[in-house]
């Protein structure tokens, strides 16, 4: 059955983007600023949130973020590369048209990537943040 071109939304491409390392460079404060049609996946706690929320905010960052679920004292590079692969994947399987996503941590990069051979994972290298 023929469908319309306008009987279709059209998901504006997005950008995704990690906290620590991306979006939060230590000392230095904002790093990468995200669009405002953009989404935040961070390795961060859901625990973590409030105050994240609030850092964000009083920067002007009113994006959506995607928190891990895992508690706080669980956490790893590991599962938090997990958790942004699973993230991204329910997101661009539910009509989240996501180009590239933003990254610092070369073990979450190689997870992304991994799970995710189609996207573009921009690797960002430097010292500024822990890993």
């Amino acid at each position: 059955m023929y469908m319309p071109p306008w009987a279709f939304p059209i998901q504006k491409p997005m950008k995704s983007f990690d906290i620590d390392g991306v979006i939060y460079l230590g000392d230095l404060g904002v790093g990468v600023f995200p669009g405002p049609e953009d989404i935040l996946i961070t390795g961060r706690s859901y625990q973590e949130a409030p105050k994240t929320l609030r850092w964000l905010q009083a920067r002007g960052i009113n994006n959506q973020v995607f928190f891990n679920p895992l508690d706080e004292k669980d956490k790893t590079r590991p599962s938090s590369g997990e958790h942004k692969a699973r993230t991204l994947k329910g997101l661009i399987e539910n009509g989240y048209r996501i180009d590239v996503h933003f990254e610092d941590d070369p073990i979450q990069k190689a997870i992304i990537e991994e799970r995710l051979p189609f996207l573009k994972v921009i690797h960002l290298v430097h010292e500024l943040t822990e890993k």
